[in-house]
């Protein structure tokens, strides 16, 4: 009797651990791309993850946060000045899986986008630009376009994906050096 009292309250709490919150609506999961697959590859999510558990004196770096446009997959993370009107102008740093042809191309790159909401309640900012940065910069967080930084861009080879992963491992550190000098 007590092993049986002891399974079914590990089955309770396994449920309970398993269920939705209250009142949120089910999550739909989307079948993987192939460029989410080549990301997942490089292990992109977990790196830029790195750059956001840093602290820095300037800045504040949030993310990271897995994107999807038609045509292109993204990792990105997001940073912006410290102080008052640093909210102006937000850094975006990311990797895209995206099409040019029939070729699957990895980009690295950031991108600087200004704010573009009618008002600005510093309150409200700073709890909603830890979560989401498109609000605020009216922007997909796409591949980075003509006059973007970017970093590095090339071919997906699945053979090659450790020299990728070493790559962006590499950009990213210097991501961090860059925002700890700054």
């Amino acid at each position: 009797m007590a092993q049986h009292n002891q399974d079914r309250y590990e089955d309770i709490l396994k449920r309970i651990a398993e269920r939705r919150p209250f009142g949120e609506k089910r999550r739909e999961v989307l079948p993987q791309t192939p460029q989410e697959r080549a990301l997942d590859r490089i292990n992109a999510y977990d790196c830029l993850a790195g750059l956001t558990r840093q602290v820095y004196d300037q800045w504040l770096c949030y993310g990271p946060k897995s994107l999807r446009g038609s045509a292109w997959a993204g990792v990105v993370a997001w940073a912006h000045r410290k102080g008052y009107h640093g909210y102006q102008t937000l850094t975006l740093h990311g990797v895209w899986a995206h099409y040019a042809g029939d070729d699957m191309l990895l980009s690295i790159g950031s991108r600087q986008l200004p704010y573009d909401a009618p008002v600005y309640d510093a309150g409200v900012f700073r709890v909603a630009i830890q979560n989401n940065f498109r609000i605020y910069y009216d922007d997909s967080g796409g591949p980075p376009a003509e006059g973007d930084r970017l970093h590095y861009r090339r071919a997906f080879d699945e053979e090659e994906r450790l020299r990728l992963r070493q790559t962006l491992r590499e950009i990213v550190k210097r991501w961090g050096r860059e925002m700890a000098a700054d």
